[in-house]
């Protein structure tokens, strides 16, 4: 199974093209915290071997939000507004009323599986080019507040 999800990493990084389903709220509360699976502070530790593990990320801050022509937003945030350790993740942005905003605190769980670099054309589409090239974790979502 984690291959596979690191084949879809790799296309979607890749052509900006995987589709899942995301939806706005969650009641479960099977996803322990990030911080009791990983050390957020000190990511780079972790190869794609290591990570795989189903987590809730609590309120982390959005860094850069953009928008494809399928009405998915594509996120890139980070556990303090200071942190150089980014999570990007897609979410699927006509299943809910929230806007997600640069600045606001965002909660997902989801799956963090493997560390990609930000694509000249993902930058380009509304992340801007300080996040181009920056290494990011990439978290497959479930769902998210």
């Amino acid at each position: 199974m984690k291959k596979l999800f690191l084949i879809l990493a790799s296309l979607f990084v890749g052509i900006s093209l995987v589709s899942f389903t995301a939806s706005a709220d969650s009641n479960d509360d099977d996803a322990p915290d990030i911080t009791t699976k990983y050390d957020i502070n000190n990511m780079d530790q972790y190869s794609d071997d290591d990570l795989g593990e189903y987590v809730t990320i609590n309120k982390f801050y959005v860094k850069a939000v953009s928008y494809d022509k399928h009405h998915k937003e594509r996120i890139i945030f980070t556990n303090t507004p200071q942190s150089d350790t980014y999570f990007f993740t897609v979410l699927n942005g006509n299943k809910h009323n929230k806007k997600i905003k640069v600045g606001k605190k965002v909660t997902i769980k989801g799956t963090v599986f493997s560390k990609q670099s930000i694509e000249k054309t993902q930058a380009n589409r509304g992340f801007g080019s300080n996040f181009y090239g920056k290494q990011a974790f990439f978290v497959l979502t479930d769902s998210y507040k």
